[in-house]
């Protein structure tokens, strides 16, 4: 029977979850339709022939609303997913917070962070791959999406990728010192590795696009557009894109004239390819989208150097030059804890290059010792997680477009719908790992209802953040390398 003490956690947790749903969905879900807007290509934007757009019909009053259903189904269902995730990961950080300021009974605070550790690890193994799957089948249809034809045969179709996404997560091998433990802690171990590999992938990346701009030695310089390097190329594009226009206008009249032709002729001409005609179209239209995307790279560069001349744009330049600082320091600390694994300090700390030379220079500047060695690498510690937090930040943007594209969604509420469940999934396991670095921090006592007893030491993670980390680094590096020469020798 629940006492007062438990009223109070779970009305929390409630408040947690409609808060979300109602202020910061709100905001958030708009954001991601706008992430998702398929971006169309210059040369569909050029008039293709003479037509003229007629405004959307209304439905008719007796037609089925099988397509609001169905956007109703996913954004639902992804909404309801990511509030219950953001709930239970305030509950976790707010029941770690009452145990530093002993409120609230021991077993309590044991007893919410059970049931918010087990809802988490159910949504993030469970329901989040199931409800993509559920997603990506209803929305690839645009017919039978009736609740009887879900949860028929195609509900076990859509369960086979989850099967077989556990069916993986169980070959995930533990670390030595985990081989022995129970159930629930191998499943959350595991997790945690899985967890720490994406995090480190993405923290590589994040890293890579932050620093790459101020790299005097890999980035190359580009000349700065003038407003006459504009016009001309919007002069150019403008000229393309008319000559393009009339010649598919002539097209278009030519293939019209010919259906009056006999059928032999219209079977010579395919057979011979069609005329010249078609080869110049191809042409223009490659030529038009080069000239298109030189285009928008002068009008962004335009841009950029303009904003940079604001007192704004001067101040965010320091803060990104300090930024790709640290991203570089944190790439030569990881890069030192793999060549050199006797000093990284795994056993007992989470600390980098950073963390050591800040707690040195404090503890020569302090000459009375007010601020001791261990306390300030604490503050270190916690300094970089967060800073590590801002990286995978700066890099969920382009990834979450990037995943949007390759499983070609084209609708904008069916991308934000995905977009928002693969956030609740990074959430969650960024949570986890934020809380296995703090048991480094905060390591449990002898009391039995110590809420970080139940999570795993982090010195079996720290060398795989940093592989993952590194391998990101270098992938991205040779990437954009790769882009830049190409880009050099196309032009």
């Amino acid at each position: 029977m629940l006492n007062h003490s438990d009223h109070k956690l779970t009305s929390s947790r409630g408040g947690f979850f409609l808060g979300c749903r109602r202020y910061l969905l709100h905001s958030l879900y708009a954001d991601l339709q706008d992430l998702s807007l398929p971006s169309v290509p210059a040369t569909d934007a050029a008039p293709k022939s003479p037509e003229i757009e007629l405004e959307s019909l209304p439905m008719p009053s007796g037609a089925p609303a099988q397509q609001s259903t169905r956007s109703t189904l996913h954004s639902t269902v992804s909404r309801n997913i990511f509030a219950l995730c953001f709930s239970e990961t305030c509950t976790m950080f707010f029941l770690l917070m009452f145990q530093g300021l002993s409120i609230f009974q021991p077993s309590v605070r044991l007893l919410q962070w059970q049931i918010s550790l087990a809802l988490l690890l159910t949504t993030i193994i469970l329901i989040i791959p199931s409800s993509i799957s559920l997603v990506l089948s209803v929305g690839a249809t645009t017919r039978d999406a009736s609740p009887s034809r879900i949860c028929g045969p195609r509900l076990l179709l859509n369960l086979i990728p989850v099967i077989l996404y556990l069916f993986a997560l169980s070959y995930i091998p533990l670390p030595a010192a985990l081989a022995s433990s129970g159930f629930s802690a191998s499943v959350l171990a595991r997790l945690v590795v899985l967890g720490t590999t994406i995090l480190g992938l993405l923290s590589g990346f994040g890293a890579i696009s932050t620093a790459w701009p101020y790299l005097p030695f890999v980035s190359r310089k580009k000349s700065l557009p003038t407003e006459q390097d504009l016009r001309q190329a919007e002069h150019s594009l403008d000229r393309i894109r008319a000559d393009l226009a009339t010649l598919n206008g002539e097209i278009t009249r030519t293939s019209a004239s010919s259906t009056d032709g006999s059928w032999i002729s219209r079977v010579a001409t395919n057979f011979r390819g069609g005329d010249g005609r078609a080869q110049e179209l191809k042409g223009l239209r490659a030529l038009e989208a080069e000239m298109s995307r030189n285009y928008d790279d002068l009008t962004r560069r335009f841009h950029e150097h303009a904003y940079r001349r604001t007192f704004r744009g001067r101040v965010a330049a320091v803060v990104g030059r300090l930024f790709a600082v640290y991203c570089v320091v944190r790439v030569v600390s990881s890069a030192v804890h793999l060549l050199f694994p006797s000093n990284a300090g795994y056993n007992t700390t989470t600390s980098d290059l950073l963390t050591d030379l800040l707690a040195y220079s404090l503890s020569i500047v302090s000459r009375e010792e007010v601020i001791a060695r261990d306390d300030v690498a604490l503050i270190s510690r916690q300094i970089s997680l967060a800073l590590v937090g801002v990286i995978i930040l700066t890099s969920l943007r382009l990834v979450l477009r990037g995943v949007t594209r390759a499983l070609q969604v084209t609708s904008r509420n069916l991308g934000a719908s995905l977009m928002l469940l693969m956030l609740a999934e990074l959430m969650g396991i960024y949570l986890l790992s934020t809380i296995v670095q703090l048991r480094t921090s905060f390591p449990p006592g002898n009391a039995e209802a110590n809420l970080f007893s139940t999570i795993p030491a982090y010195e079996v993670f720290g060398p795989l953040f940093d592989l993952s980390f590194l391998a990101s680094t270098a992938a991205s590096v040779f990437v954009r390398w790769t882009a830049d020469k190409v880009d050099v020798l196309g032009r």
